[in-house]
């Protein structure tokens, strides 16, 4: 790996980084370590978006902005509360500096993925730089756009192997008028894992069901006006009775989410598209109605050697390792065509 990284200012010095290099690495604040550090056979050389950063655009009439790639979410999130709107997918490590093209190439959505959908569900325009050294430009900046293939969505979760990533336009949602976030105990797993599905098949329209089960809690998130929030309060607590308070502490509970201060001092946090009846052993915070597990632990090859006996994969987001998948790894013949045409010169690493 060279050490040095490469910081272009606009696309045109991007193209020609890209162009001179036989191997690239792009990153962005590098908040993921791993994910910035894929292994390569010779010298890979790292171009950080950091430097592209800025909204560019932004029509709150239509719902829409687009941003540079290296834009930090925070400064995002800002221009979006002028107009009271928001990203309902909870985007991650805001507070830590993620970057908008770092959070797409990973593919991170936080809790509120639940009710609205994740990340691949609100982008709808992305332009960059294929392995060639070509600028293409994909998708639109209006929300009502069918025209060509959906390419946008094939960068969510590519780790910048197909490449690299320079304006991305997103839709938005009006931001709730206010959150509510009810704790159950449960007592045993048991019963957690029968009220999880309870919430989730409910009438109630939770923004986030997310559980501990070492804690046999549930945490239930509930975006709406004041008086809808507290009516539907009522009708938890009527059904679950003792078991049920309101959290005092309810913004920073969920950044700690977010930002995976709930880890703690593990030294590394991996996303893992699993229940956590499978992986109940190790710490973890459980998202989407149990469908993520945010597993910390100090042993990460342990935990890839459990994965991969579980025939799962495991992203590592938080703490440095030496490639940012593991566990059982997967890659069908659809995806290395894909890989093929978008990055013919095979400069991004598989």
């Amino acid at each position: 790996m060279n050490d040095s990284i490469l910081r272009p200012a606009n696309e045109a010095e991007l193209v020609d980084a890209i162009r001179g290099h036989q191997q690239i690495t792009p990153c962005g604040n590098m908040t993921k370590p791993a994910m910035s550090t894929m292994t390569r056979d010779g010298d890979t050389t790292r171009v950080s978006l950091s430097a592209m950063s800025g909204v560019i655009e932004y029509e709150p009439s239509e719902f829409t902005f687009t941003a540079l790639a290296g834009t930090r979410i925070d400064e995002i999130n800002a221009v979006l509360a002028g107009r009271n709107q928001y990203l309902p997918f909870d985007p991650m490590l805001v507070q830590a500096g993620a970057t908008i093209g770092g959070t797409v190439a990973a593919g991170l959505s936080g809790a509120g993925r639940f009710r609205f959908g994740g990340l691949r569900d609100f982008i709808i325009g992305c332009s960059f730089v294929s392995g060639d050294g070509k600028m293409i430009r994909s998708g639109g900046k209006v929300v009502k756009n069918a025209a060509g293939f959906d390419i946008p969505k094939l960068m969510v979760g590519s780790l910048g192997r197909l490449g690299v990533m320079t304006e991305l336009t997103f839709k938005v949602f009006p931001k709730p008028a206010s959150t509510l976030t009810l704790v159950v105990n449960c007592q045993s797993s048991d019963n957690l894992n029968r009220r999880i599905s309870e919430a989730a098949a409910s009438q109630w329209e939770f923004d986030a069901i997310d559980s501990r089960r070492n804690e046999f809690n549930l945490y239930l998130r509930l975006a709406g006006p004041p008086q809808v929030n507290q009516a539907i309060a009522a009708q938890v607590s009527g059904r679950w009775g003792d078991d049920v308070r309101e959290l005092d502490s309810s913004d920073s509970f969920w950044q700690s989410v977010t930002e995976l201060t709930f880890a703690g001092d593990r030294s590394h946090v991996v996303k893992v598209p699993a229940s956590s009846q499978s992986l109940c052993d190790f710490d973890h915070h459980a998202s989407a109605a149990d469908n993520i597990v945010w597993v910390a632990t100090d042993d990460i090859a342990f935990l890839s050697e459990r994965l991969t006996k579980l025939a799962l994969t495991g992203l590592v987001v938080r703490g440095d390792w030496n490639q940012a998948i593991i566990g059982k790894i997967y890659q069908s013949q659809l995806s290395r065509n894909i890989k093929a045409a978008m990055d013919p010169l095979n400069r991004f690493g598989e």
